[in-house]
Parts: C-alpha cells; sequence; structure tokens
C-alpha cells in the first residue's frame, strides 16, 4: 500500500492538504470525464470528501457572498473530479453557511446549488453528495440530495434527529433512506444525528457500504466527533466519511474542527484534510473481506443479532 502527499491550489488559492492512500493497481488522480469511468471496479472506488474554510471567529469584516461560497465550492468539486472521484461529499449546509444567504432554503433539484451539484457531476462522471437546507411542501428540511454521473437527482435523505435548539424551525424526517450507486449502495446521516448509532445502523442492514456524514461539528468536541466515527465505522463494517468546515483558531468553543476523511471498516483514517479546506481523497476496495471475523464469516455480524431482545429501543 503506498501513501501519498498531495499539496494543490483551489482556483481561491487556499492550500488543499490530502493524503491519498492507494491500493495495488489503483489509478487515484488520473482525472475525470467521459471516458475515465466507463467500467466501475469495486475494488478500486475513489472517494473524496471536502472540508470547507471559514474566517477566524474573531473575523469582524464582510459575510462572503452566496455566489462567492458556490464558486469555491466548485473549484473544490473540480479537485475531486481531476482525481478521479467515483463520489464526493460536501458538509453541512455548505452553500450557505457563514454567507450572507444563511439559513436561506432552495428547491430540490430546481434550486441554483443542485444545478451546480448536478453539473459537476455530469462533468466529471461522479457522484456528488451535497447538503442544504431544503423548502418542500411547506416544510424546511435539511436535506442530503445525491446526484449520478449523469447529473441526475436519485435520491435525498431528510435529517432525522434535530437538536432542542433547532427542532422548532425544521421539519424532522422519519426514515434512513439508501441510494444505489453503480458500485455499492450508499446513504447519509447529518450531523447530530451521529449520536444516534439506530441510524447508520439501519442503513447498514438496508445495505448501505458507505455511509456519508455531512456536519457541521466544533470545538470542544474534536475528539468525540472521530471517536463517534470511527465507531459507526467498526460496529457496522461500513466505510464512513465525514464532511466538515474548519476555522484557523484552536481550541475554542464554537470553532468547526475540520477532519473531513474516509475512514475505512476498521476504523482506520485512510485519508483527511486535518483542518485545513481541502480535498481528502482515498481508493477503497469494497471486496475486501479481511475485517469480516471468523467468527462471524457466515453471516456477518448481522447474523448475530438478536433483534427480539431490542424492543427497548422502540420505545420513549
Amino acid at each position: 500500500m503506498k501513501r501519498l502527499l498531495a499539496v494543490t491550489a483551489t482556483a481561491a488559492a487556499a492550500l488543499v492538504l490530502t493524503f491519498v492512500i492507494s491500493g495495488t493497481g489503483s489509478a487515484a488522480g488520473t482525472g475525470g470525464g467521459e471516458d475515465s469511468k466507463q467500467m466501475v471496479d469495486r475494488t478500486n472506488i475513489t472517494v473524496s470528501t471536502i472540508t470547507i474554510g471559514l474566517h477566524d471567529p474573531t473575523y469582524e469584516g464582510p459575510r462572503t457572498s452566496k455566489a462567492e461560497r458556490l464558486e469555491m465550492v466548485k473549484g473544490l468539486l473540480d479537485i475531486a473530479g481531476e482525481r478521479g472521484s467515483d463520489i464526493v461529499c460536501l458538509p453541512e449546509e455548505f452553500n450557505a453557511k457563514h454567507t450572507t444567504s444563511q439559513g436561506s432554503a432552495e428547491e430540490i433539484p430546481a434550486g441554483e446549488t443542485s444545478q451546480l451539484l448536478s453539473q459537476a457531476a455530469k462533468k466529471w462522471k461522479m457522484y456528488v453528495v451535497g447538503c442544504l437546507r431544503e423548502k418542500k411542501d411547506g416544510q424546511y428540511y435539511i436535506a442530503v440530495p445525491f446526484f449520478d454521473r449523469e447529473g441526475k437527482h436519485i435520491g435525498t435523505y431528510h435529517k432525522v434527529h434535530l437538536p432542542g435548539a433547532v427542532a422548532g424551525h425544521k421539519a424532522p424526517a422519519d426514515s434512513f433512506k439508501t441510494i444505489q450507486t453503480d458500485f455499492c449502495k450508499v446513504g447519509a446521516i447529518v450531523c447530530y444525528d451521529i449520536h444516534f448509532p439506530e441510524g447508520v445502523r439501519c442503513l447498514a442492514l438496508n445495505g448501505a457500504e458507505i455511509v456519508f456524514w455531512p456536519t457541521m461539528y466544533s470545538e470542544p468536541r474534536q475528539m468525540t466527533a472521530q471517536i463517534l466515527a470511527r465507531a459507526r465505522a467498526i460496529e457496522n463494517n461500513i466505510f464512513f466519511v465525514p464532511s466538515n468546515y474548519s476555522q484557523p483558531c484552536l481550541g475554542l468553543e464554537g470553532v468547526h474542527t475540520g477532519f473531513s476523511a474516509v475512514i475505512d471498516r476498521q476504523g482506520e483514517i485512510l485519508a483527511h484534510t486535518g483542518r485545513r479546506q481541502g480535498v481528502a481523497t482515498a481508493v477503497i476496495n469494497l471486496d475486501d473481506k479481511r475485517y469480516i471475523s471468523g467468527a462471524a464469516a457466515a453471516g456477518g455480524w448481522q447474523g448475530s443479532r438478536v433483534p427480539e431482545t431490542y424492543g427497548r429501543l422502540l420505545e420513549r
């Protein structure tokens, strides 16, 4: 296994620090476009995740416009595409957080943000996982839309668990949805959802092999975020992919922690952005069975479950 360190400049001239883990015969960074994904090889799936940098919390200057944010995101998506990514994820409310449009909602897939994601997906023949506020049927949701390699909207997950501070302003969803790609089923949870292991377990039971976690997790919970993310991967034998924001001041409450990462089934961090803006990319092998122990090999962890004892989980 080979470890590569790539440092690139975005369109906004911000540094992108990425650790890329490549297995034998992998092709991370071979480029995107029409001809790069004619055949899907489950043993070499390129996964990327994005950290968006924000101003220092003491910054008192003008906020970024939504147009400026979307242009920056376009540049980061292009980096993921140039690396031959099969799928890429963005942070929670990436189009509006700390911008002049913070708190605004859009329709999916008709809105401006969805159109940008669709265009990037089609341009690079990769799946794109976004996260934004959606206005739908008079309700507001935190939504994770998925776009396929042709730019088609193929499904949306709506955040289920809402913290008390925002529960009155957004509607919760009622299920955990898996999305079929041409290499495996995938799913998503959003931010606060991670504190409820039942959500990722539902996705795994429904066949998801990769779960994405758009978030805006902040200090003083950096260690908590990493522990929870790695635990969700291990306990469900899945790849888990956080996507977050970063800010330059360390140790201050409310400062975003970065750590957009690709985590394997054993909880090992294959690639991460650290605490700066960037794109983390890893090549993963979905058919690697080394992580299934001999004792559970016959039915995997699913075969060892005893759901008839879990009735308390269905009670308030």
